[in-house]
């Protein structure tokens, strides 16, 4: 166990080392885009290490790194003599886009590597206690799996829909109520070793970032890996109840639906839900949570809903289309990425370097923007490999991208929608980009380009360099995706959502 937590603190501090180098390399590519694209210095800094590194010794990964052996031997010896404590971690308040802020723990390297080792053990051995219908942070399951049962559920004549979602759900959960869970009932294999690892972690110092000293007292902290499994432990009840009723559910984290048959079976879903928020002392969330409608096409005497949406996807009779905060989220990136390459510097600068553009005709931001914008839709791959898909004359097992993981859709008309879109929005930045080059201090004549040449490429007509400048197509890499997932099911498209960033 020595050797396999010093592999693990080696292993999490080159990690953070990776991280810094990561964020310091695109901070010293933005300043070099910076010049390249306006023709002036751009102004930085030497590097300064992150805040955090100065908390404590063993949130500095080059201190780590060097004492190792010394770390594992020592934390070892605690959790060995039941007195291990992690170190206070560092706690700091994310602003959710919704309103209000999300806490966010962050702790030592050790500690975060001893809670990574003791996460896998405990998820391993105890994989079969958690409920079927329990998604999140589980082993070999992954959000498309929970989109597949529903989408069988939901095909009968008759179904009533029930959607709950918990208010800060880590942050609240009562530690009595995880006491009787994890320590009395014993429904979970684990240690007594584990069982001391866990109640440090549930009780674990803090140290805000104005200075503010405390202890928790209630709910698990989000940044800490053992968190994950104590939130599927707190709902480990709620599941087993809701498995004894007719109906079909499927939970991820604090998200979940359930698909009853009747309306009784429905009223017992909700006081299942209701005494689960009782018990464990997690609110349920009057604004995400629907309650029971029946679900139909169709007026009827009680509440309806004729669609909903879970994990990405937007469930309605007629079958699963893209929901739309997942297009939002889509068309955001895009948004951000075309602004990036054409408009961010000469705004900012008021300048653009001559070298950029050309009479041929070359736009290099435009290429990089087109490149970008490629690599984001069709994960990487180049137009050509999409297009040998589609004709057959190649297979791709694994599709990623922006909409791999909707390869479910078996309508692809959001995706055409997407593509109109996402031509319009990239003709309006150039139209922009044109204005601003001609009332700049150094006038710079940049040839307007028609929606058609935008689409097709066909500006680029330089020949010194070979460039795929065609705009990549999200119908395209839905066809490529659906063809992929015919062909290979779960394992060859996206399963996870981009690390579930559509939900």
């Amino acid at each position: 166990m020595e050797s396999l937590l010093l592999t693990a603190i080696e292993s999490e501090a080159k990690k953070r080392l990776a991280k810094y180098s990561r964020d310091w390399y695109y901070t010293h590519k933005y300043r070099k885009t910076f010049t390249k694209r306006t023709g002036k210095k751009a102004k930085g800094g030497a590097s300064v290490t992150p805040n955090s590194w100065s908390h404590h010794p063993h949130f500095d990964p080059r201190y780590c790194i060097n004492h190792a052996k010394f770390l594992a031997k020592g934390i070892w010896a605690a959790l060995q003599a039941g007195t291990y404590k992690p170190i206070a971690s560092l706690r700091v308040e994310i602003p959710k886009a919704t309103g209000g802020f999300r806490t966010i723990d962050s702790f030592s390297v050790p500690d975060a590597a001893v809670a990574k080792i003791f996460l896998n053990n405990l998820r391993q051995r105890n994989a079969k206690i958690f409920s079927d219908s329990s998604y999140a942070y589980q082993v070999n399951k992954t959000p498309l799996d929970a989109v597949i049962k529903l989408k069988s559920a939901i095909s009968l004549d008759i179904a009533f829909i029930s959607q709950y979602d918990f208010s800060s759900y880590f942050d609240s959960i009562d530690h009595k109520y995880l006491d009787s869970i994890l320590f009395e009932k014993g429904s979970f294999l684990t240690t007594e070793m584990e069982r001391s690892l866990l109640r440090s972690v549930l009780t674990h110092d803090f140290k805000s970032v104005s200075g503010q000293l405390g202890s928790r007292d209630c709910g698990t902290a989000q940044g800490n890996s053992l968190s994950l499994f104590i939130a599927n432990v707190a709902a480990h009840p709620l599941d087993d109840e809701l498995g004894r009723l007719n109906g079909t559910f499927a939970r991820f984290a604090d998200d979940s639906v359930v698909v009853n048959t009747s309306y009784e079976d429905a009223l017992r879903t909700a006081e299942a839900f209701h005494r689960f928020a009782r018990k464990s002392g997690v609110k349920i969330n009057a604004l995400k949570s629907s309650g029971i409608r029946m679900f139909s096409d169709s007026p009827m005497e009680m509440a309806h809903i004729s669609e909903f949406e879970f994990l990405g996807y937007r469930f309605t009779k007629g079958g699963l289309f893209v929901g739309e905060r997942a297009q939002r989220n889509i068309k955001r990136r895009c948004s951000t990425i075309i602004y990036n390459n054409l408009l961010l510097h000469m705004r900012r600068a008021k300048s653009l370097n001559e070298k950029r553009i050309g009479k041929k005709f070359k736009d290099w931001d435009l290429v990089t923007c087109i490149n970008e914008l490629r690599s984001y839709i069709y994960g990487g791959l180049s137009q050509s490999s999409i297009d040998r898909t589609l004709s057959s004359k190649a297979t791709i097992k694994n599709i990623s991208g922006a909409v791999s993981y909707f390869a479910l859709v078996e309508d692809g008309s959001v995706f055409r929608e997407l593509d109109g879109w996402l031509a319009n929005v990239l003709q309006r930045a150039y139209k922009a980009r044109i204005d601003i080059a001609a009332n700049l201090p150094k006038k710079r004549a940049i040839t307007p380009l028609t929606s058609e040449q935008l689409i097709d490429g066909g500006w680029y007509k330089f020949s010194g360099i070979s460039m795929e400048t065609k705009l990549p197509s999200f119908f395209s890499a839905w066809r490529a995706a659906r063809k992929s997932w015919s062909r290979h099911g779960l394992g060859g498209i996206d399963p996870q959502g981009m690390g579930y960033a559509y939900p």
